[in-house]
């Protein structure tokens, strides 16, 4: 199961899920009706950030696996820096293309808390 989810056939299929769903919920406004949809958007975002720097780690030999407590700071550090990005590219999205309406530190804080939270289920899977 673990190679399962460690193929690019599934990390590139999970990443167009995502992105499906996503643009979805904005075309639709699914985002006002389920309040919960957010939160599972970037739980599985952070959790594809995990899988997607496990693979590249293993396909170009980055020196995290012998230690596996280096390899989960690197893994949490880049959901978290892809977590911070995606909440700079919410703003702008709110500010200059459509009004998404969910900025303040509370949806960032939530956001960055379910990035993490996907990406430390994703390092625990692939462990």
């Amino acid at each position: 199961m673990k190679r399962f989810f460690e193929s690019p056939v599934f990390i590139v299929f999970f990443l167009i899920f995502i992105l499906v769903t996503y643009g979805l919920a904005l075309w639709f406004r699914l985002l006002y009706l389920f309040w919960w949809l957010d939160m599972a958007h970037h739980f599985l975002g952070g959790a594809w950030i995990a899988l997607a720097f496990n693979w590249c780690a293993k396909r170009f030999g980055l020196p995290f696996s012998p230690n596996v407590f280096l390899f989960a700071a690197a893994i949490l550090g880049a959901v978290a820096l892809a977590g911070v990005f995606w909440e700079f590219f919410e703003f702008g999205l709110n500010r200059y293309v459509i009004n998404i309406g969910f900025l303040g530190y509370e949806d960032t804080l939530s956001d960055l808390f379910f990035d993490l939270l996907g990406g430390a289920l994703a390092f625990l899977v692939i462990l």
